[in-house]
């Protein structure tokens, strides 16, 4: 038998990838170089190395909209980036764009998330308002480029220019520290894109899962919704867990038709594709989005445990600014190059929920 070099997968990525794709040679450097792998290409080292990562394996206790101790199976932050990261993969095959970027990218969008969600992010910036601010994204590339510092040599975990750019695709605050090489404006790839909108597949699926499962509304309201009407008619069955599986397959093709055809019509070396949505279905999903936001996200019991995970953030910032000393040691070492201020936010961005909860007791 022989076996598959990484040679062998950068040549198959030259002859099968579409031209919008970005092959493994065209990753961009690492900061600090390295020999190449023997068998795997750069983007499947890029995947593994942020697999293996301690900000990682704490997404597992980390809010996605229903706490993580209210129940054994709602969604946490990691089995969201674990979804996010096999519909990215699947939708970048379909596309022949490189299945391995995008997978990586996915399985490290949401690594700067801090405990108790878009609350808790709304906590840390509004106390960094005058310092930086904070975005999850940006605090994302922060992660991979600094703090989770596995191999001691200053550089996180060394990751492509690709994978690292294309955690930056959305809204950052100006002065937010990021490396120098991460400040150009410049393109992100075609993958990148095709991550951002399975991450909305994603959530929207899953939260109305997560939503039937904790009664926030039955499946009879779900139903005034063209998505879940669809759904059932797709698939044949008005069976909960079947309707929701459809409505995430009718988002996903729909996904992979409206883009292929976008890629047919691209001029060769003009500009990009647009990755998205066919009008109808983006109507459809807007609409999904709105009944989860007024029925889910901003259900009173759902804001109530997320606004005392806030007020725990805004309290321990305020408590470790007045003393830092009470910082970890390892943390205490930053704080002459980053700032009192930063520094606090970076260890309070990688804490659990339940950590948090200790910590702020």
């Amino acid at each position: 038998m022989v076996w598959l070099r990484r040679e062998d997968h950068e040549d198959r990525e030259l002859h099968w990838l579409s031209p919008w794709a970005t092959p493994s040679r065209n990753s961009g450097p690492r900061r600090m170089p390295e020999a190449d792998d023997a068998l795997r290409t750069v983007f499947q080292r890029d995947r593994d190395r942020i697999l293996h990562a301690s900000a990682f394996r704490r997404l597992q206790h980390k809010t996605q909209v229903m706490a993580a101790f209210e129940g054994d199976h709602y969604r946490s932050r990691m089995t969201h980036s674990l979804e996010v990261a096999q519909m990215s993969r699947g939708v970048a095959r379909a596309l022949r764009c490189n299945d391995d970027l995008a997978e990586a990218i996915a399985l490290a969008h949401d690594l700067g998330h801090p405990p108790f969600g878009h609350v808790g992010e709304a906590a840390l910036h509004d106390a960094m308002r005058d310092h930086g601010g904070f975005r999850h994204n940006a605090q994302s590339a922060r992660t991979v480029d600094y703090l989770e510092d596995r191999y001691g040599h200053g550089l996180g975990l060394n990751l492509t220019f690709a994978v690292r750019k294309s955690l930056l695709k959305g809204r950052i605050p100006p002065d937010f520290p990021l490396s120098d090489d991460l400040l150009a404006k410049t393109a992100v790839p075609i993958e990148a894109h095709i991550v951002d909108l399975c991450d909305k597949i994603a959530y929207l699926s899953h939260d109305l899962d997560d939503g039937l499962r904790a009664g926030m509304f039955a499946e009879e309201e779900a139903s005034t919704l063209r998505l879940w009407r669809d759904a059932q008619a797709s698939c044949g069955s008005d069976n909960r867990q079947r309707t929701v599986s459809e409505v995430a397959s009718l988002l996903i093709h729909d996904l992979v038709a409206t883009v292929d055809e976008a890629m047919a019509k691209a001029p060769a070396g003009g500009t990009q594709p647009k990755v998205q949505h066919s009008d109808a279905i983006t109507v459809q999903a807007q609409e999904l989005l709105s009944f989860l936001r007024e029925r889910f996200y901003h259900a009173k019991s759902v804001l109530a445990v997320m606004q005392d995970g806030a007020n725990r953030i805004q309290s321990l910032f305020a408590k470790l600014l007045d003393d830092a000393s009470q910082l970890p040691e390892r943390a205490q070492a930053r704080i002459d190059r980053d700032g009192v201020e930063r520094t606090i936010c970076d260890y309070l961005a990688g804490m659990t929920d339940r950590f948090l909860m200790r910590a702020s007791s």
